[in-house]
């Protein structure tokens, strides 16, 4: 499905308490308690797109099993988009990434920076280090994730897991800068923008560490749905998924 796709992940410290608002019933967070925030860029797809992405994967268990899940997701291709959120159940939103991977005095520099709705809601900043073997997976590992149309009695948790060779990894320095949003009023037009990117309501802490990766991605197993999804978490969603 990819070939030779770019990710720069970082993992940071995750409040439980925040956290767990965004995940759906029977789905628990990992501990240690962490997260991955990431910008990647996709050279060459098997449907013809190239484009860049960003977001954030909660490490979770359910049923005493590790997995990744997704609360926010952006991209900046419409098929990239459907094919995501209809097949895999990503919430992919439409935004615009600006991915550069430049060459400083000091060694290659990595930044990303997403706007969407004409506010800043990420920046990711960071300095390539020395290849590493020993890097953990960066897709391929098991996801759930919700599927399904709009609306509170039509979603369905499901699972797969994506096939991943790790091409190179390269251990990484990492900033992470989550913008306040602007401080609004009810009449404000600004304040209907509240709940839509919630990246500051979602428990993102302290950089843990980072990796730069180049990898070739392959289709696994279909999706399988493991579970209904309450109706109070998918209204709860609805802004943060859809809006």
């Amino acid at each position: 499905m990819y070939t030779g796709a770019i990710f720069f992940a970082v993992r940071v410290a995750l409040d439980p308490t925040r956290a767990r608002r965004w995940l759906p019933p029977g789905v628990r967070l990992a501990r240690p308690h962490v997260a991955t925030v990431f910008a990647s860029r996709f050279p060459e797809t098997s449907f013809g797109s190239v484009y860049d992405e960003a977001g954030v994967f909660f490490h979770v268990t359910r049923r005493f099993r590790s997995a990744v899940f997704c609360p926010w997701m952006v991209v900046t291709d419409d098929v990239a988009l459907t094919v995501g959120r209809e097949l895999l159940g990503y919430p992919k939103k439409l935004a615009r990434i600006a991915f550069d991977l430049g060459t400083g005095a000091e060694g290659s520099e990595v930044r990303a920076e997403v706007e969407r709705r004409g506010r800043v809601l990420m920046r990711l900043r960071g300095r390539v280090g020395a290849q590493v073997d020993d890097a953990p997976p960066m897709l391929g590992q098991r996801a759930l994730n919700v599927r399904g149309s709009l609306g509170p009695f039509s979603q369905r948790l499901v699972t797969f897991t994506p096939r991943e060779r790790i091409v190179s990894a390269h251990r990484a320095s990492a900033e992470l800068e989550l913008p306040s949003p602007p401080t609004t009023t009810r009449l404000d037009a600004r304040a209907r923008e509240e709940g839509r990117d919630p990246l500051d309501e979602l428990g993102l802490g302290a950089v843990l560490g980072a990796h730069l990766y180049r990898v070739d991605i392959r289709a696994g197993w279909p999706p399988r749905d493991v579970a209904r999804v309450s109706a109070r978490f998918a209204l709860h969603g609805i802004g943060a998924r859809w809006l």
